[in-house]
């Protein structure tokens, strides 16, 4: 009984053993446990057992109860008349698998004797461990009377502790007795085995290696699901192998094992599959652990990997050297690749090709390590196409949702064609050119014109309207003759081609002037008597009639009213009815400006009023028309300053003073005022005997002390207003004024 409990003891030892291992501690030993016949239901395996007879007995595996004869894994004498040597045995063996040792025996069973010269027993052992008995009928004792049998079942299954043993055999020997060296063969002397539970503690722990044969255990960038491959080997083999990133699991291999086997889990390699979508991204180790039979862990190395479940986003693309129009067929893409830390380079870039309208899409990509633009791209036809792009990282995600904004690509390879169309009749200046491109349109050009025989060209203001460049020919500026004509137009794509034909390939040449010549004639309106002799009644006489007058130019006094008139023909003498008439005046002080508006009547002639507020210029301009000249006429008008003048006191005696005061009329006055000569009349002529200035209101002020008067004398005295530079009049006098001086009595 003692006995018993010991074992008992030892089992359990063992059985903690193995639960902590199974949680993962290194020190601890894993168990598993070999099942055999009815325990290995329902294949009734009894393949981890050896066997093993001598002549005169057998053995039998014969577990399925569905068998004939008798059933289980029996150990027992050949039935036959005579007699079995002694020393005859036959017997089953199972091992403990190498590095491993048994824990304890479940069994049932049954043991069959009719002589009691044999030996049945079932026990186990090992090297350095005590036998330990699990069944043992012993020879030569219990025996009964001849013709009857010994029968022991043991049906159910019994729990045995066997702790370090490593061998468990099933005996059926023939023993003998005393006298009679030799056993019966007539009856069935037998043990068998219906069910065998040996529990195997395994100290051992698995080895296992990550094998780097593909992108992911290599620590290259990946993404989906991947196979780790490993391989792995245990002295009971390995029924799992788990990878592990950063202590989770993340994937798992199951190996078929059969537990009816001494070895129950197959060794070599596998591959197990991690769907990498549950692993953070980025680098991260990642080990795999074999877990063998008695589920005994131990990982491998870990290996760096590399994860990348996300397509790159999208980013701006330019077109180097911008998207306009070009003649050359290669374009550069370039874009910029924003930093993201720990996660796939870029590797390729893919685009989509598309007309503007959408039409006649292609796709394409170009490979490089963290490539930022596609060169060379050329376009499949010319015109105006747009391209969309998007990233791919050295994981393989791509996006094409992910694509950049469409920059837009022109190509125009083709120059555009032009050439001169006939001015028309209403509008002879007018120069235009005609230009087709079908491709990339107008965009600029240039017509010259060229005396003949000069060789030099001058540009004409050009522009674009639509199709055509157009200019006007300054036919009043240049000089009569024979004109050529060239154009330069340049597309959007910046083909250049030039013409000196007409549309219908005369070469173009113009006569100048392209317009009609026209006159202006202007002037002061005024009048002069005109004697004329006339006949009337047979006798002669002269008459005075008053004639009007168009003066170039007149003197008119300060602020008197000037009717001027005009008239405006054409080369032939016909007036220009309606003709618009611009008035422009200038002065010394004002530069040429605007004034008047007016227009001709149905006679050709025009009027304008205006006052003598100053000398100055006016211009009377017709500007032409589409088909007439322009012309001018000018018209002068002389204005002479003017200024008042008084006297204080007027009547004075000799070595008295009188004061001179005046203002300025024709104002206003330079900056630094206006000179003043004061003069008055001796020996019957004006003579300056004064000066002085205004100021800048134009008023001037002089004082006189008479010194050598005699008698009563009667002075007159005026104010001179000389011309200047900058003064916009002519030279003035006042009217005069009188001052009476009395003097000593002349002698």
């Amino acid at each position: 009984m003692r006995r018993r409990r010991l074992v008992g003891l030892a089992i359990g030892a063992a059985l903690s053993s193995v639960a902590s291992l199974v949680v993962g501690s290194p020190a601890v030993a894993g168990v598993f446990t070999i099942n055999a016949c009815g325990a290995d239901a329902p294949r009734y395996s009894t393949v981890a057992f050896d066997d093993f007879a001598t002549r005169g007995m057998m053995w039998k595996r014969g577990c399925n109860p569905e068998g004939p004869g008798l059933r289980g894994l029996i150990t027992a004498n050949v039935k036959r008349g005579g007699r079995v040597a002694r020393g005859a045995r036959s017997y089953f063996t199972l091992k403990a698998p190498a590095g491993t040792y048994f824990a304890q025996l479940g069994w049932s069973g049954h043991a069959e004797r009719s002589d009691c010269r044999y030996a049945l027993q079932i026990w186990a052992d090992g090297p350095g461990a005590p036998t330990v008995p699990i069944k043992n009928v012993r020879p030569n004792r219990g025996c009964v009377r001849r013709g009857r049998f010994q029968i022991a079942g043991w049906t159910e299954v019994k729990h045995y502790p066997i702790p370090g043993t490593t061998r468990i055999v099933q005996r059926a020997i023939c023993v003998g007795a005393k006298g009679t060296p030799y056993c019966s063969a007539r009856g069935r002397n037998l043990i068998r085995t219906f069910k065998a539970q040996a529990t195997v503690v395994d100290p051992l722990l698995p080895l296992v290696r990550i094998v780097k044969n593909n992108a992911f255990t290599l620590g290259q960038w990946v993404r989906g699901e991947q196979t780790v491959s490993y391989d792995a080997a245990d002295n009971v083999g390995v029924k799992a192998a788990r990878a592990v990133v950063q202590g989770a699991l993340r994937g798992e291999h199951s190996r078929a094992c059969d537990y009816s086997q001494r070895t129950p889990c197959p060794n070599g390699p596998g591959a197990i599959m991690v769907k990498t979508q549950l692993l953070g991204e980025g680098s991260q180790p990642l080990a795999v652990a074999a877990v063998d039979a008695a589920d005994n862990v131990r990982a491998s190395a870990p290996v760096t990997v590399r994860v990348d479940n996300t397509a790159p986003g999208a980013v701006p693309v330019a077109v180097e050297g911008g998207d306009g129009w070009r003649n050359q067929n290669d374009f550069d893409l370039a874009w910029q690749n924003p930093s993201e830390g720990d996660r796939a380079p870029i590797t390729a870039g893919h685009y989509r090709l598309c007309r503007a309208n959408g039409t006649e899409c292609s796709t394409g990509s170009q490979l490089g390590a963290g490539i930022h633009r596609i060169a060379d791209l050329t376009l499949p036809a010319p015109g105006e196409w747009q391209v969309r792009l998007w990233r791919q990282d050295a994981a393989g995600n791509q996006e094409p949702a992910n694509a950049s904004v469409p920059v837009t690509l022109r190509y125009d390879p083709e120059p555009p064609q032009l050439g001169f169309e006939p001015p028309p009749l209403a509008d002879p200046t007018l120069v235009s050119v005609l230009v087709s491109d079908q491709v990339s349109g107008l965009a600029s050009g240039q017509i010259e014109l060229s005396r003949e025989g000069s060789g030099a060209w001058q540009t004409l203001a050009t522009k674009r309207e639509g199709s055509r460049l157009i200019a006007r020919i300054d036919d009043a500026a240049l000089p009569p003759g024979t004109y050529l004509l060239r154009a330069t137009a340049r597309d959007q794509a910046a083909n250049q081609n030039s013409t000196d034909r007409w549309v219908d390939g005369r070469a173009a040449v113009v006569t100048l002037p392209l317009r009609l010549p026209t006159a202006i004639r202007g002037g002061v309106v005024g009048s002069r008597t005109v004697r004329t002799r006339v006949e009337q009644h047979g006798k002669r006489r002269f008459v005075r009639r008053e004639v009007a007058t168009f003066e170039p130019s007149a003197r008119v006094a300060l602020g008197r009213e000037v009717k001027i008139a005009g008239h405006l023909e054409n080369r032939d003498g016909q007036p220009l009815a309606g003709a618009e008439v611009q008035v422009l005046s200038r002065d010394v002080t004002r530069p040429e400006q605007v004034i008047g508006l007016l227009r001709s009547d149905s006679q050709g002639n025009f009027a304008y009023a205006t006052r003598a507020s100053s000398t100055r210029s006016l211009r009377f301009v017709y500007h032409g028309s589409t088909t007439t000249l322009p012309t001018a006429s000018e018209v002068s008008l002389f204005v002479p300053a003017e200024s008042t003048i008084r006297a204080r006191p007027r009547r004075l005696r000799n070595g008295g003073t009188v004061r001179f005061v005046g203002r300025l009329r024709s104002l206003p006055p330079p900056p630094a005022g206006k000179l003043i000569e004061l003069q008055v009349v001796l020996s019957g002529e004006w003579q300056t005997f004064r000066t002085t200035v205004t100021n800048a209101r134009g008023t001037w002020s002089v004082p006189y002390r008479f010194q050598r008067t005699c008698g009563l004398t009667r002075y007159r005295f005026r104010a001179r207003i000389p011309a200047e530079a900058g003064y916009p009049f002519e030279s003035g006098v006042s009217r005069p004024v009188r001052v009476a001086v009395r003097g000593r009595p002349c002698r």
